[in-house]
């Protein structure tokens, strides 16, 4: 079976452009076909706020992957790349998160799908709508547009692709 997977990427550390291109390499060849891209966006740092602007983008893919196992291939990509989780919301090279995984709902002790914080982080809802404006969250009910027009999020978010 078949699922329609949405992943977030983020960075702001090294060329992130540059690893955003590599990473997708990889992602094809572990999890499955990407088949749209979100434009890339730069946002102030979230959480933890002293540090470098980073790059957001989604991307959408096909894959025949569970939660477990698509998880399990995107922290092998972040470790791939350099990625080391020394601080909560610190700077990092390059962060992949699933955003939903068709219309799964998955809450476990490592993984929760969809990502819990989607409703208030501007960065991941903004390329979401361009990407999937009518997608249903499956938990709010509200597709990504409504939750959009609706974030108390109010950081800036600028296009820079």
């Amino acid at each position: 079976m078949s699922f329609n997977v949405f992943i977030s990427l983020g960075g702001n550390l090294g060329n992130t452009l540059e690893i955003f291109k590599n990473s997708y390499l990889e992602i094809e060849k572990k999890i499955g076909r990407i088949s749209a891209f979100s434009k890339i966006y730069q946002t102030a740092a979230w959480g933890k706020t002293d540090q470098a602007d980073f790059l957001n983008q989604v991307i959408s893919l096909e894959t025949d992957f569970g939660p477990e196992k698509i998880m399990s291939e995107l922290l092998e990509i972040e470790l791939f790349f350099g990625r080391r989780r020394d601080v909560i919301w610190g700077p990092r090279i390059l962060d992949l998160d699933i955003l939903f995984l068709g219309n799964q709902i998955v809450s476990s002790e490592n993984l929760a799908i969809p990502h819990p914080q989607i409703a208030n982080r501007r960065f991941v809802l903004m390329p979401l709508v361009e990407i999937a404006p009518h997608f249903l969250h499956p938990e709010l009910q509200q597709t990504m547009l409504e939750l959009l027009e609706q974030t108390t999020d109010q950081q800036s978010v600028q296009l820079i692709d």
